[in-house]
Parts: structure tokens; sequence; C-alpha cells
């Protein structure tokens, strides 16, 4: 979104910085979408042009050029999110995808690290997962690095990203892949195998705009793995993922790098919230999921 163009920035430069540590033979393609979506944003209204959006995209955009960066610019009038833009992605061409929330660091080496460690997993179906500072309820703890696990989870938000970075910078620990007990993932900076991504979890055609997708595969990761589908997330350890907007960026009258943009943007008002509508539905998703799963072979029961 507009306001997440700082971020975006952040998130370019560990991608450009990531790449003097990529093995020589990976082959990455970057999909990203500035979205100027009118369905969301009245511009007629907002004291900051699309233009200035537009303009900086573009500028940041260069820090990519080492890789094969499909840069795209959404300036309909349809709601647009990140289902679409995931469903866009998918090319037969592709063995793993990574989504990656524009608001969370990641170390320079994490990439590569994903990548080698892809290389290693004989399951079927695969997820890797970085691990993360201390979240507000124990469905985290799975994934959560050891050294924050004893942060109250209320207290989870005052972290601060840059001493994450800091103690990642410093640890003498080494990087490991761990098979996880449960599914846990939120679609942060994770990696997914081909076979899981298209095959397993995919997509609906019917959906658009936003909606938990990484709460509907993790129902179904959860359900399969009990009926003896290959399916193993691992957790990378020695590499802990963590977002920007907390700590002293997310103290009182502070949003981050984005309420300086979101001050001057209109945001139109719309009834139906997207993650409602999309929760409201999941049983109906899942079903069809768990049919098709079975029709296919994958699934027995």
């Amino acid at each position: 979104m507009p306001w997440e163009i700082d971020y975006a920035l952040l998130t370019f430069t560990q991608l450009k910085k990531s790449k003097y540590h990529l093995p020589d033979d990976a082959s990455i393609t970057i999909d990203s979408v500035l979205n100027l979506s009118s369905y969301t944003i009245d511009w007629n209204k907002s004291k900051l042009p699309k233009e200035y959006f537009i303009e900086k995209y573009n500028q940041i955009s260069n820090l990519l050029i080492d890789y094969t960066h499909n840069q795209k610019i959404y300036d309909g009038e349809e709601l647009y999110g990140h289902l679409d833009l995931q469903k866009e992605c998918i090319s037969p061409e592709i063995d793993y995808y990574i989504s990656v929330c524009p608001d969370m660091y990641f170390s320079e080496y994490a990439l590569a690290y994903l990548i080698e460690s892809a290389k290693q997993i004989p399951n079927k179906y695969f997820v890797i997962t970085p691990q993360i500072s201390k979240v507000g309820d124990s469905d985290w703890d799975e994934i959560t690095n050891l050294k924050y696990v004893n942060i109250p989870y209320s207290d989870y938000l005052k972290v601060d990203t840059f001493d994450v970075i800091n103690d990642g910078k410093n640890s003498n620990d080494g990087v490991s892949l761990y098979p996880t007990q449960k599914s846990k993932w939120a679609g942060w900076f994770d990696l997914y195998n081909k076979a899981f991504y298209e095959e397993l979890c995919p997509l609906l055609d019917e959906w658009k705009g936003y909606g938990p997708w990484d709460l509907y595969s993790l129902i179904i990761t959860n359900n399969v793995k009990q009926h003896g589908v290959d399916f193993q997330q691992y957790l990378l350890e020695g590499e802990t993922i963590w977002m920007y907007p907390s700590g002293p960026l997310l103290g009182e009258n502070v949003d981050g790098f984005s309420k300086y943009y979101k001050d001057f943007i209109h945001l139109n008002k719309h009834k139906d919230n997207q993650r409602q509508i999309f929760e409201s539905k999941l049983p109906e998703y899942l079903n069809k999921a768990f049919t098709r799963l079975t029709d296919k072979g994958i699934l027995k029961k």
C-alpha cells in the first residue's frame, strides 16, 4: 500500500544485500505491486498525489536490478490485495515461492539459507519458516526464538527490532533446520515448495483482495498430516525475522513509517470487512479443499 512505501525501501535494500550471498544456481523472480486502487483510496480527497508514490516506487525498484523484477502498479477501481498478487505469481517455471511482508526485517543471509535449506528437504510438501520474536499468544511459541520466549505475551510489541538485528549479528549460534510439531506461519518471510503452494494449499480462483490464506493453509496441513500426507514445516533456527513497527516505532502517536503518509491519504470506508468475509466462508473453503484433495488421491480417509 502507498503508506508502506518506506517499508518497501527497507525490504528492497535487504534484497539488494541478499544478492551477494546467494548460491550461483539461484534464479529469482520478484513480483511487487504498488497498490493505488481507488476502491481503497479516494485520491481526489488525498493531500498526497498518487504520482508521488509512483515516482518513489520506480526509484527504489532500481535496488532490484540484480533480479528479474516484475514491477507493477495497480491503478484500477477494483479491490486488489495480496490474494490477487499471490495468484498472479504462479508459474510453471517456479520451484519455490516466498511471501514477504514489506514491514518485516530479515537478514541479508536469510534468503540464501532458505534456498539452500530447501534443497535438503525430502518431504513432498513443505514450508520453511525463520524464527520470530515473541508474539501475543502461545500458538506462536512453536516458531519463537528461545532468546525471546520468556517475554510476557502482553509485552511482545515492546521488542525493538534493532535489538533483534543486533542479537542476530552478534550470535555465535549456527543455522539449522528443525521440524515443527504443528503448523504455524503468517506469510512474513516463508518459503513454500511448489507442490505445497500449487497442489496442497492452492489459492482459490474466487478469492479477491485480502484474507487469511495462512489460517486456511494451517488448518489444511494440521489436518492432512494426521492422515499420512507427507507434509512437514521446518523452522530455520538461527535466522530471526521481526516487524519494524514495534518498540520505539510503535509507541504513543507513532505508527512505524506509515502514519505520516496515512495522515495525508483519504481512505474510503467500506462496510465489508475482508477478513470477516473470508473467515465467515472458511468452512466452505475448507470443505472444497478437502474434497479436492480426496478426489485427487492426495488425502485418503
